[in-house]
């Protein structure tokens, strides 16, 4: 049953080596010759246990062969950085997350995602969504693990470690995660593109991007990211999603010019740092030693600038053109906002957006709104709302009128004014050889 006395080699390995005590579900697996068990706490009667191994299992033998090449697991092929893993796995009501170490990882996620016995419909987003978290979680065994920011070359216990590259770090993990699915067999290109499309727009919507570099988002981690407030999607942007964008247009120059591909930068770190620590230096003489150039300016653009990246352009040499459709009515808006009981709370007004302009502030309540008055006997309409799409119902093609808010239980009322112009961005293939010849490496 796994009780009796263990030995850590030092402190770094105890604190690396998370235990996990109780009544779970278990089953073990192979990848490439490598004994990998899952352990999963909480999980409901209707899980199903062996479609979950056979994804994990083809996701874990993706990323060994992506960094180690096709000879992995086989007789005189190459030396794998781990002899045994373990995947623990606590299945809750709300929740998701993931922690690596070097020879496990510590995940959390909805037991509504995991997969169910006699499912027929098509998989589900919470469950792919799922298979992305193991994907990530695993792709740290090399990019996390061992290759490592050189800052973290020994870990200070006693406070803080500050590093600039979690953009490579976390955001190249990011892109790998959903595009080794893809390489996996457990995701099609529409699903890929569907999960590319979403990170976009998700970096397109957070006005910090154009704030703050990737770079100075990486450093400022521990006193923006893990301490965020209604002013963060302002201030700052993520590193890993705008880390992962980095990767893409890295991937897609590389593609273009025909130099290699971003698979060939990791296995080139991978190889030359032995699995150990580096530096941005590195980085930028991985892109060189592949490409045959120096990447100095697109290091200098996206990542240590506010410049938008080259998505559209890059995408679409790759078969894939972009679209503008109109975005949602939280986005119109300049808002994010919770809804719930027939109550529209906000919980963040961005930047340069309708509702900042017309004087919204984080916290208020949005109870409703009041339309000017057409025509001279007629008089002005004013309606409650308990949701943003609520507006279009009352509205009609009306573009200008009042918004009602209560603030610290005061009323206000607030001039507003829809504006036009506002779109999300979809992906749609347009060369299908183009797209497949990308993602499948």
């Amino acid at each position: 049953q796994g009780f009796g006395s263990y030995q850590a080699s030092g402190y770094d390995e105890l604190a690396d080596s998370p235990v996990e005590m109780g009544a779970f579900w278990s089953a073990e697996f192979d990848a490439c010759g490598v004994p990998h068990r899952f352990v999963i706490a909480g999980a409901a009667a209707s899980f199903d246990g062996d479609r979950l191994i056979a994804d994990t299992k083809a996701i874990c033998e993706a990323e060994m062969r992506f960094w180690h090449g096709d000879k992995v697991g086989k007789r005189g092929g190459p030396k794998l950085p781990i002899d045994r893993y373990v995947f623990m796995l606590n299945a809750v009501d709300d929740g998701y997350g993931g922690l690596e170490h070097r020879h496990s990882t510590a995940l959390i996620c909805n037991r509504r995602d995991l997969p169910q016995r006699g499912e027929k419909k098509k998989q589900p987003e919470g469950y792919t969504t799922l298979m992305g978290l193991i994907s990530h979680e695993y792709f740290h065994t090399w990019n996390v693990k061992r290759m490592r920011p050189a800052e973290f070359a020994r870990y200070d216990y006693s406070q803080e470690n500050y590093t600039q590259l979690l953009w490579f770090f976390e955001g190249f993990t990011s892109y790998y995660d959903d595009l080794l699915l893809r390489r996996a067999g457990r995701i099609d290109d529409a699903a890929y593109l569907r999960l590319l499309n979403k990170t976009i727009n998700q970096v397109q919507q957070t006005p910090g991007r154009l704030v703050q570099p990737v770079a100075d988002a990486s450093f400022d981690a521990w006193v923006k990211y893990y301490r965020q407030d209604e002013q963060t999607p302002n201030s700052t942007v993520s590193y890993y999603t705008k880390g992962a964008l980095v990767a893409l247009c890295f991937d897609l120059t590389l593609r273009h010019e025909g130099k290699g591909s971003l698979d060939d930068v990791m296995r080139h770190l991978w190889t030359h740092s032995s699995g150990g620590p580096i530096s941005e230096a590195d980085i930028a003489a991985a892109l060189e030693a592949v490409s045959g150039r120096s990447y100095a300016q697109e290091l200098a653009r996206w990542v240590h600038s506010t410049e938008e990246l080259p998505l559209s352009q890059l995408l679409r040499a790759h078969g894939v053109a972009t679209l503008e459709d109109p975005s949602q009515q939280a986005q119109v808006l300049g808002l994010r906002v919770a809804e719930a009981n027939g109550s529209v709370q906000v919980k963040v007004v961005l930047r340069g957006g309708a509702a900042e302009k017309a004087g919204f502030s984080a916290n208020d309540e949005w109870l409703g709104i009041e339309l000017p008055a057409v025509g001279k006997k007629k008089s002005s309409q004013a309606w409650r709302i308990a949701k943003l799409d609520d507006l279009a119902l009352y509205l009609g093609d009306t573009t200008k009128f009042t918004a009602i808010v209560a603030r610290d239980r005061k009323l206000l009322r607030l001039p507003l004014t829809l504006p036009t112009g506002v779109t999300t961005w979809r992906l749609f293939t347009h060369d299908a050889a183009k797209v497949t010849g990308w993602l499948a490496g």
